[in-house]
């Protein structure tokens, strides 16, 4: 609904991929005192992103990251662009759950498990 919105106010669905994704590259530099550097913003900035950071796991970024950065590659060649952002957005959204289900051993894995994970 929110990038229904985005679209509606006039802004480019491609742009808007690209700034999600760089936002997230700023999250994933921020991660560590040493990357931090390399964000070229005012130090008030650099806190913020900091603080957002140690809020997300690495992995979560990392495979949110390539996420969009498939949609990126496809955006242009896509017969329905919208759509594309749409399910890479619905994937993101429950990244978590998949990587807190990838933790689990597969022989602990009961159906109960699978519904508890899965649901929240």
């Amino acid at each position: 609904l929110l990038f229904d919105e985005i679209l509606k106010k006039g802004f480019d669905g491609h742009l808007f991929v690209v700034g999600l994704s760089e936002h997230w590259r700023n999250l994933l530099v921020s991660k560590d005192t040493i990357t931090l550097q390399l964000l070229e913003t005012a130090d008030e900035v650099k806190r913020r992103y900091a603080e957002q950071a140690s809020k997300v796991s690495l992995s979560w970024l990392i495979s949110a990251m390539n996420s969009l950065q498939q949609v990126d590659i496809q955006y242009k060649n896509s017969k329905n662009p919208k759509l594309l952002v749409e399910i890479s957005l619905m994937k993101i959204a429950h990244l978590q759950q998949a990587i807190e289900l990838a933790k689990i051993p597969p022989q602990a894995i009961s159906e109960d498990v699978k519904k508890k994970v899965l649901s929240n």
